[in-house]
């Protein structure tokens, strides 16, 4: 089982205009023009931040509006071959993205959401169909500008919610008991014929994971948490990839490539002249790893299911004689 982590960089292939465009548009409407000059070489969530906390208005207020001209900035980006080819090849598809570019890629405007539970600003269960694919926008999705995770504080609950989950559980409204866990805690991995309430994190915890076009930034603490939470389990039922693009020469290692290879990730360089064919490429290398690893990792049996399996050989092969006290 195999399943895509997805992040903005096809997209930035995609945009009719620039990433920094659309940055300095947000910035010039709530009054950071002074930002402008390091938009890039900030993440996004310290950006959004800054603009929150320059505002008069009381945050809560300055973080919606700033949520709802950003999702208005990003409704408008059409798929390209990349899209196609990369997604094309899973039915799970996890999203940082906050629009619904992949969705209008396979099933036009038909797509629809799914969600498995009742949610306002996280996104555990945050499913959207397309077809017969599944799409999970992690952080969010523009038609809920509320949903999506751009600040520290919206992170912060997010992975706190996150944690709860894989390790306790969390509040689900309507729910018969009330709260739900994460199924794959208990061994459970056909969670999606068993149980009727499950998250993208419990396809992230159980299968193969392919990361594209996602810088990984360390302001990104869900899905680091994430990794390393998979990579302490003790029985890891699926690897990770992380598909690493540069432009006409082998990439350098950084300081995230490095903290991947430590949690057990597998850096897969991708090589072009354009960010365009690095994705493409891309998309052949993911086709080759799926194709070498048609299964999950196979999981040990359970302590409790070993003893019980020796215990009932032991009583099958071997049999108390009779025994009798001489007379005296």
């Amino acid at each position: 089982m195999h399943s895509l982590l997805l992040g903005n960089g096809i997209n930035r292939v995609a945009l009719q205009r620039g990433w920094y465009e659309i940055l300095r548009e947000l910035a010039t409407t709530f009054g950071g023009i002074d930002l402008v000059p390091h938009i890039e070489s900030k993440p996004l969530s310290v950006f959004i931040e800054e603009l929150c906390a320059r505002s008069t208005m009381p945050f809560q207020k300055a973080e919606h509006k700033v949520k709802v001209e950003f999702a208005r900035l990003l409704k408008q980006i059409d798929s390209v071959e990349a899209h196609t080819r990369v997604c094309g090849q899973f039915n799970v598809i996890m999203t940082t993205n906050y629009d619904f570019t992949v969705e209008e890629a396979f099933a036009g405007p038909l797509h629809s959401p799914a969600f498995l539970a009742p949610e306002s600003r996280y996104s555990l269960f945050r499913r959207h169909t397309a077809g017969k694919k599944e799409i999970w926008h992690v952080h969010g999705d523009v038609a809920r500008p509320g949903s999506m995770v751009l600040g520290f504080d919206h992170y912060a609950g997010y992975l706190q919610k996150i944690r709860n989950y894989v390790t306790d559980s969390v509040e689900v409204k309507g729910h018969p008991h009330g709260r739900v866990g994460s199924p794959v805690k208990s061994g459970n991995l056909e969670f999606t014929d068993n149980r009727s309430v499950y998250s993208w994190v419990d396809y992230f915890l159980r299968d193969h994971i392919h990361i594209v076009g996602l810088g990984l930034d360390f302001t990104e603490i869900d899905l680091w948490w994430l990794l390393l939470h998979k990579r302490r389990r003790k029985h890891q039922t699926g690897q990770v990839f992380y598909y690493h693009v540069s432009l006409d020469k082998e990439p350098d290692e950084t300081p995230i490539t490095s903290l991947l290879r430590s949690l057990n990730v597998t850096v897969v360089p991708v090589v072009a002249g354009s960010y365009n064919d690095c994705y493409l490429k891309a998309a052949d290398l993911i086709e080759t790893k799926i194709a070498s690893l048609p299964e999950l990792y196979p999981t040990p049996l359970r302590l409790d299911e070993n003893q019980h399996s020796e215990s009932q050989i032991h009583r099958s092969s071997v049999k108390q004689k009779a025994f009798k006290f001489p007379r005296l």
